[in-house]
């Protein structure tokens, strides 16, 4: 596999306060990485910083072997793209419409979609299950169907890295069921490496192959998933009692 994703002793913050420092990890190819940890470690700001939202205070970010402030910004936009929980101001756009944003990196100036860029984003609706919902307003969607349209904009965008801050958490058990599926199947099978974080630490499990664990704004613990996220680790990460976990 190749690495899509390399972040080397990373500090990441706000103004001049550092929020997250020294934190090292690798995506491959095709693989899921889940960084969890209890609220305020860092795991937004990790992400927001790797997504290009924030600049690094120290530290290197390479996607596909290029450092990101190389990387012209249509590049960057075709490599990765990212769904955060921040909703976007639509000004009042039809969901057809805000999926086929995905593809204005590929449009050129004019931003013009051919039947080509048009079919993709059917598709990325149809993985979603949201062709019903392509004439709707994006403004009177609930929260679930809106996350599942931001979703389908990202596939649309087809880029190499997928960013997910907490993909599931406004989504039922069915649709949770269902983006675990789609993950596995943009890594799987068409190679997409995938960097999300999430606090469902069940969907974690069954999900990411391995797991970057934030403590305190650093890295507590970085392995395959099922080695690391053992009952005994999270009630260390997350101070939990001793066997209070009840089954979690």
């Amino acid at each position: 596999m190749s690495k899509l994703l390399e972040v080397e002793n990373l500090a990441a913050g706000y103004g001049k306060k550092k929020i997250i420092r020294d934190v090292s990890f690798t995506l491959e190819a095709g693989e899921i990485l889940a960084v969890v940890g209890p609220n305020g470690v860092g795991k937004s700001t990790l992400l927001r910083t790797v997504a290009g939202f924030l600049p690094a205070m120290e530290g290197q970010i390479r996607i596909a072997g290029q450092a990101v402030e190389q990387m012209p910004r249509e590049e960057h936009a075709k490599v990765l793209s990212v769904v955060t929980t921040t909703r976007p101001h639509s000004d009042w756009l039809m969901v057809r419409d805000v999926v086929a944003a995905g593809r204005y990196p590929y449009t050129g100036s004019l931003g013009i979609l051919s039947d080509e860029d048009w079919e993709i984003v059917d598709e990325a609706m149809d993985r979603m299950e949201i062709r019903e919902l392509a004439t709707s307003y994006f403004e009177e969607l609930s929260d679930g169907q809106r996350q599942r349209v931001l979703l389908a904009k990202s596939i649309a965008q087809q880029p190499k890295v997928l960013v997910l801050d907490e993909p599931t958490s406004y989504l039922d058990i069915r649709y949770q069921l269902e983006f675990v599926e789609m993950a596995l199947d943009l890594a799987k099978k068409q190679g997409m490496g995938i960097f999300l974080s999430i606090h469902e630490l069940g969907i974690a499990r069954r999900l990411a192959d391995r797991v970057l664990c934030l403590k305190d704004g650093r890295r507590d613990a970085y392995g395959v998933t099922e080695e690391i996220l053992r009952d005994d680790y999270i009630e260390q990460l997350y101070g939990i009692p001793k066997g209070g976990l009840y089954g979690i």
